[in-house]
């Protein structure tokens, strides 16, 4: 659900990286169209073809990303993506019964994202009757003099039916780091009172690629937000570039988690910290020291108090815990799949489970 990429089609989700068509439906869209659903009640799954990416190896991204939300109001699907052939827009398309696909307007950018779906993500907020989506950038800019040019950008947009509307980009941060490795893997969330959080490594803070926030300056109204991410927000350095990180939300509190890239290119845990009234706390890590991937990870919040985290490690063996904002309690974890290493782990919740 998360992105589109080149991996095969996957009977769970239901989507598939196959030929282009403006909509999509089962069984349309020429030589390499799906078949015809399933007859109900024969127990398959049907597959639906809603755009080709083109030749880009890292079209889905990151686990902890979010390029899928759900428009209250709209009552729609919305899939943000990346295409070879659009290297300066990120793509929008929008589905009532995740069947039928309708292209919306590009987001146009100012720079590429270097055809990575982890150089970027969206999160989704009802906000007075309003489906608002913020998206969190990292933009490649042609190299300077001193060194490779790498932006945060911030943009907004608001949903009514199938139309799409953006405010203009904005710059956060500007680097020229050479020792910075890519992804940025960056995060963005709304929180309860309306404030827009953003969280990248493309800042100076102790070198680049470490775990920064922003925090907006006003509140997003649904009709109109004042564009603006306040001070930068400093919460650890580590020791080599880090590559996926989130926000999350337990007991009311906000909480930051990332890639603890303690060792390349595979660190040995998840770092956290929560934000509260004096500021963000200490990072801490999550889970016992085990070498992992930087994507096999994710956190989902089952309810208010209740934030699962699981990662796999390399070994194959899952660990997987619960946060209610104050305590972290080890929970039973998945039995061991050796997987595919580096492929991500998605968390999704279904109610309570």
């Amino acid at each position: 659900l998360d992105g589109l990429g080149s991996a095969a089609p996957d009977a769970s989700t239901g989507v598939d990286a196959g030929s282009d068509a403006e909509p999509t439906e089962a069984g349309e869209g020429g030589d390499d169209a799906t078949p015809e659903p399933d007859a109900p009640g024969d127990g398959a799954a049907s597959t639906v073809t809603i755009t080709s990416v083109g030749a880009i190896s890292w079209a889905t991204g990151l686990a902890q990303g979010t390029h899928l939300v759900y428009g209250t109001h709209s009552a729609r699907w919305w899939l943000f993506w990346i295409e070879a052939t659009q290297p300066y827009e990120l793509q929008a398309c929008s589905s009532l019964d995740f069947m039928t696909w309708t292209n919306a307007t590009p987001l146009q950018l100012p720079a590429s994202l270097d055809e990575n779906g982890g150089n970027f993500s969206a999160t989704y907020a009802d906000i007075a009757g309003v489906d608002v989506v913020h998206i969190t950038l990292g933009l490649h800019f042609p190299d300077v003099d001193a060194g490779p040019d790498r932006r945060h950008f911030h943009a907004r947009a608001s949903l009514s039916g199938a139309a799409i509307l953006y405010d203009p980009p904005v710059q956060v941060t500007m680097v020229t780091d050479p020792a910075l490795m890519g992804p940025d893997g960056p995060a963005t969330i709304v929180t309860a009172d309306k404030r827009v959080w953003d969280s990248s490594g493309w800042a100076n803070y102790m070198g680049t690629g470490n775990e920064v926030a922003w925090e907006s300056e006003g509140f997003d109204l649904g009709t109109s937000w004042d564009g603006r991410l306040g001070i930068q927000q400093s919460l650890a350095a580590e020791a080599h570039t880090v590559n996926a990180r989130t926000f999350a939300v337990a007991g009311g509190a906000l909480v930051a988690l990332w890639e603890l890239a303690d060792q390349e290119p595979d660190p040995t845990n998840v770092a956290w910290s929560q934000n509260g009234i004096l500021g963000w706390g200490t990072p801490a890590t999550v889970f016992a020291g085990k070498p992992q991937s930087a994507n096999d990870w994710d956190v989902v919040e089952v309810s208010a108090s209740d934030l699962r985290i699981v990662r796999r490690a390399l070994d194959g063996t899952f660990d997987h815990l619960r946060y209610d904002g104050m305590t972290w309690t080890t929970l039973p974890a998945p039995p061991p799949d050796p997987g595919l290493a580096e492929s991500g782990l998605v968390l999704l919740a279904d109610g309570a489970h």
